[in-house]
């Protein structure tokens, strides 16, 4: 089955991070944390050349997008300076955001996969636009 790109940094070339919705990490965020299931570096790059594990190991760590899965019961209270109350758009579990490279704590799940925890004020949009091989041929 070919990778379906999501994303492409000046790091590396990304897929989405599958998630069922449900947190099957076995932790839960607390206070203004956030638990990301970080997208997951491509296997082979747009040339069609495989990529070894050690590669897709350093690209993975250097995500910059992937899904919510659990949020605090502070996360997006206050404003990332923590001087006034949090106003805007505030994402929620299921969203897939892009957040700051290397950001936050790698945890390993109880499910076997790599999260990252992280303050809310590491993330910094809420993706609405098409994978990249969606937008390329429009």
């Amino acid at each position: 089955m070919k990778e379906k790109l999501l994303s492409k940094t000046r790091i590396g070339q990304y897929v989405e991070s599958a998630w069922d919705g449900e947190n099957r990490s076995g932790h839960e965020p607390i206070g203004d944390s956030v638990l990301v299931l970080p997208d997951k570096a491509a296997t082979k790059t747009a040339g069609g050349i495989e990529l070894p594990d050690s590669m897709r190991e350093t690209h993975s760590l250097a995500a910059e997008s992937g899904v919510i899965v659990a949020l605090g019961e502070g996360a997006w209270t206050w404003n990332r300076d923590r001087t006034r109350r949090f106003e805007g758009k505030k994402p929620v579990v299921g969203q897939r955001v892009s957040f700051e490279r290397y950001a936050g704590t790698e945890i390993i799940g109880d499910d076997g996969e790599m999260y990252r925890s992280m303050s809310d004020g590491c993330i910094h949009t809420i993706r609405t636009g098409k994978p990249v091989e969606q937008t390329k041929a429009a």
